[in-house]
């Protein structure tokens, strides 16, 4: 068992301990109660909480969150959802190394990641005007979805070319970071993940961040379910660009 610090998360400074199982042995119902047997106040990390904190994960596990989303797939003959079927969930998981936030059957044998913080709901400071919307919390500015053509897709240089070209309000744009393209992301919402009368109707598939894995991939962000993956730089996903707040 690993114990760290735990400062920064969610952007709220908290002091609290984080604990990570040393195998993979456990589905995601096992790993919630691997950590709540941890004592009093110990649950299982948010996905969120394990996206943005950091801490000396294993190199090559992956690890539970107590998110869960609804799959593309039913559950045949429940007499539920108008065709005899119910909506199967799926349980969102970490894999450290590449940074990527994946869906999983619950039943799937991975680690377990616990911390023995308060759960803090960060508010989004976000605001919407005539050409976008604005995140005071990072200092950017998203365009408007109708200011371009949501359905194109692009080759990672096409896509950043596309937002380095964009003259919006006379604005320089760009592609958004890792952080701040995740930083839209809301597991409230499905198809798409996010808060549609701020960002529109975006796209489910993948979005293109301006953050590298290697010199072949870079990170992106599905829309679907909240999901972060790398792709190769020559594969085609959509865009939406930011500029920076005055």
């Amino acid at each position: 068992m690993r114990r760290f610090s735990l400062f920064l998360l969610l952007g709220m400074a908290l002091h609290a301990d984080i604990k990570l199982s040393e195998t993979e042995m456990y589905t995601q119902e096992e790993a919630r109660l691997y950590c709540r047997d941890l004592g009093s106040g110990w649950r299982q990390m948010g996905i969120g909480e394990l996206f943005v904190v950091s801490a000396q994960f294993h190199d090559n596990f992956s690890y539970w969150s107590s998110d869960q989303g609804p799959s593309d797939s039913t559950v045949i003959g429940t007499g539920s959802e108008g065709d005899g079927g119910i909506i199967a969930m799926v349980g969102y998981s970490f894999y450290p190394k590449e940074k990527n936030i994946t869906l999983s059957p619950p039943s799937k044998k991975i680690a377990a990641a616990c911390t023995d913080a308060s759960i803090v709901k960060a508010a989004k400071n976000f605001h919407q005007f005539a050409i976008g919307v604005e995140d005071r919390d990072t200092g950017i500015v998203w365009h408007s979805l109708e200011a371009t053509d949501k359905k194109a897709k692009f080759t990672f240089e096409k896509g950043k070319e596309h937002c380095d070209n964009l003259t919006l309000e006379g604005r320089a744009w760009r592609l958004p970071t890792l952080n701040e393209l995740y930083g839209i992301v809301d597991y409230s919402r499905y198809r798409p993940t996010v808060n549609m009368q701020l960002f529109g109707a975006m796209m489910h598939r993948y979005y293109w961040s301006s953050d590298a894995l290697n010199e072949a991939e870079n990170f992106v962000v599905g829309f679907k379910l909240g999901s972060v993956a790398t792709v190769s730089k020559k594969e085609e996903a959509y865009v939406r660009c930011v500029s920076e707040l005055p």
